[in-house]
């Protein structure tokens, strides 16, 4: 059966809705009974990062290049979580997903290795982050937001009490990136106020090219301001590395309200 241009080649049904897998031209896409694409996997390669946006949210480690311990907030087919596990062999994961099926759907088609290291837990993200928060706050290196369902970013995210736990579970000297939807122009609003608000300012934006993503970053503490240039050795060390255009990213970043 054809979906989407491509060959589904998995269907499944929770209470939330449709969970599609679709090949279309050696690429695998997870889909929430929609069009757009909440993961991508290339067959031939699978190890790397398929979807821009997905890249885009790694540019915080320009920053921070040796994460210890990062939290993912929103798994999807596991593309991301799958990378970092792979490039940073020392660094413990955890995922949260809300959705048990799409969890499966990860393992099963998308590869995402099963290892004590990579800790998956079913929960609602919200309710994930403020309990974490409570129970031992600074506990990431770096915490990556991508939580949306079919209409776009889900809900339980663009509230007060998850970016104040959010900003509480982030190590001093950590980053917090979210994907945020651009033409949702409310939406983004919202988000990256609250974003400015319990980040106080420490902030920046890329806008990913040729994609509706904007990836909003908020900053630790203790993270030093750097200007652009001084970035740029680090960009093409990252770029050899970790095989994404770190340079090309590097200079799509702005600041936002940090001075």
């Amino acid at each position: 059966m054809r979906k989407y241009g491509g060959v589904l080649v998995h269907c499944c049904r929770d209470d939330l809705g449709l969970i599609e897998v679709v090949d279309t031209y050696g690429v695998r896409s997870l889909h929430f009974g929609t069009h757009p694409k909440q993961s991508a996997m290339s067959l031939a390669e699978p190890e790397k990062l398929e979807l821009s946006y997905a890249r885009a949210m790694l540019a915080g480690l320009l920053f921070k290049p040796e994460p210890r311990k990062i939290l993912l907030l929103g798994l999807g087919g596991g593309t991301l979580a799958k990378f970092l596990f792979n490039q940073f062999p020392e660094c413990r994961i955890d995922a949260v997903e809300w959705r048990a099926a799409v969890a499966e759907i990860a393992y099963e088609y998308f590869g995402l290795p099963r290892d004590a290291r990579l800790g998956v837990h079913v929960s609602d993200v919200n309710e994930f982050v403020c309990a974490e928060a409570e129970r031992r706050g600074e506990a990431y290196d770096y915490i990556l937001v991508d939580v949306f369902d079919h209409q776009g970013l889900a809900e339980a995210v663009n509230q007060q009490d998850f970016f104040s736990a959010s900003r509480r579970l982030l190590h001093h000297e950590g980053i917090l990136a979210i994907n945020l939807w651009g033409t949702q122009t409310q939406s983004l609003r919202q988000s990256m106020s609250l974003l400015n608000l319990y980040f106080e300012r420490r902030t920046m934006r890329l806008q990913v090219p040729g994609r509706g993503n904007v990836i909003g970053f908020g900053f630790g503490q203790h993270v030093e301001r750097a200007e652009i240039a001084e970035l740029n050795q680090q960009a093409k060390t990252l770029e050899l590395l970790l095989g994404i255009e770190f340079p090309r990213l590097l200079r799509l970043l702005s600041y936002s309200g940090w001075r």
